[in-house]
């Protein structure tokens, strides 16, 4: 077994563990998660295919991966939203996904379900999606700093940066250059899907503990509340576990 083959199914493993913690820890009950969920699932799926341990006809397993990769951006600009502080941004996030669904529409179009079409829908798509995580993880770094909250989404987001800004290194190689050095192309791949990954696991287990805190201190405040009908009681502003999907 080649050091190629070991580090795939590693990367494989290493998917099923936020995969998992989203289904246990049922965080899928925020739909920006559920969809970092559908987005892992599918790509997990594609990997159990390339590395033959789901055996499907070549032709099912091309055609899977077209599809994964244009699902890929979309999905991924979905989750982002669980970052987003305000409506303007949400705002603008909903409309450059709907954007880009007609730029791949169209691409697909003109070119059909080939690799040149995924190669000018993921050139584009990636770089949106390093632009927005690179923002994202500023701004949750500057809240771990300045205020010690949310150290999970921090993690979160730095997973997200990390993937896409080495997917951006190896769509240069392996879609414009195209290089011939298969083997070294999905090594690295391998390498940057495991350390994603697991970055991200720790931040979702990270996240399922404050949303415990927030539960728990929507349950106080409504115990308060029945106790002190006439007070105003203060608390720090935080939005509920159910409403924390950005939508």
């Amino acid at each position: 077994m080649s050091w190629v083959q070991i580090m795939g199914y590693i990367s494989i493993v290493s998917m099923v563990l936020p995969v998992t913690l989203i289904l246990s820890l049922k965080l899928y009950k925020n739909r920006c998660l559920a969809f970092l969920l559908i987005y892992y699932f599918s790509t997990l799926t594609y990997n159990l295919m390339t590395e033959k341990i789901l055996e499907l006809p070549d032709a099912y397993v091309k055609g899977f991966g077209i599809i994964n990769n244009l699902l890929d951006v979309p999905l991924a600009l979905l989750y982002m939203i669980y970052f987003t502080k305000s409506a303007s941004i949400r705002k603008k996030i909903h409309i450059s996904i709907l954007a880009f669904s007609v730029f791949e529409i169209l691409a697909v179009l003109f070119f059909g379900f080939t690799k040149d079409a995924i190669t000018i829908i993921m050139g584009p798509g990636i770089l949106l999606v390093v632009g927005l995580s690179f923002s994202f993880f500023i701004e949750q770094i500057k809240d771990v700093i300045q205020f010690g909250k949310a150290p999970g989404k921090a993690l979160m987001s730095a997973s997200t940066l990390f993937l896409y800004g080495c997917f951006f290194i190896i769509y240069l190689f392996w879609y414009v250059m195209r290089t011939k050095d298969v083997e070294n192309s999905f090594l690295v791949y391998f390498y940057v899907v495991t350390l994603s990954s697991l970055l991200m696991s720790i931040g979702l287990f990270t996240e399922k503990k404050r949303f415990k805190m927030l539960e728990e201190l929507d349950t106080t405040r409504k115990e308060l509340s029945l106790l002190y009908p006439n007070e105003k009681i203060a608390f720090p502003h935080e939005a509920s576990f159910m409403d924390r999907d950005g939508f």
